[in-house]
């Protein structure tokens, strides 16, 4: 056992010397086989933007947040107005509106000089 032992450990000393290399033409068949199996790249393309919303869109038509700001707050003072009326006026004050006068010397008006 011992020979079959020392001839075994010579072909393996042997064959650590030499390393296997494949041949060329291996190696081409190989590698054409594996870029034939690549998936192909999709092409880049760049990430959808979101879509503007119709509020966001509607604020961009009447000239952004502060247009709409001020737009808002010009349609509250409009419906203030319109709901304190002058009758309303006259009956939430006690009074009537016509009793207060401005100008108590309206005359200085029409007057030259």
């Amino acid at each position: 056992m011992t020979q079959l032992q020392d001839d075994l450990g010579d072909l393996l000393a042997l064959a650590a010397q030499r390393p296997a290399m494949p041949s060329g033409a291996l190696m081409e068949r190989v590698l054409a086989d594996a870029l034939a199996l690549q998936p192909e790249a999709a092409g880049f393309r760049p990430p959808a933007q979101p879509r503007k919303g119709l509020m966001a869109r509607l604020a961009a038509v009447f000239g952004g947040a502060p247009a709409l700001a001020g737009l808002g707050t010009a349609a509250v003072f409009g419906l203030v107005l319109g709901y304190y009326s002058p009758a309303t006026l006259d009956y939430l004050m006690g009074s009537s509106a016509d009793a207060a006068e401005f100008f108590p010397g309206g005359d200085f008006l029409t007057t030259e000089g």
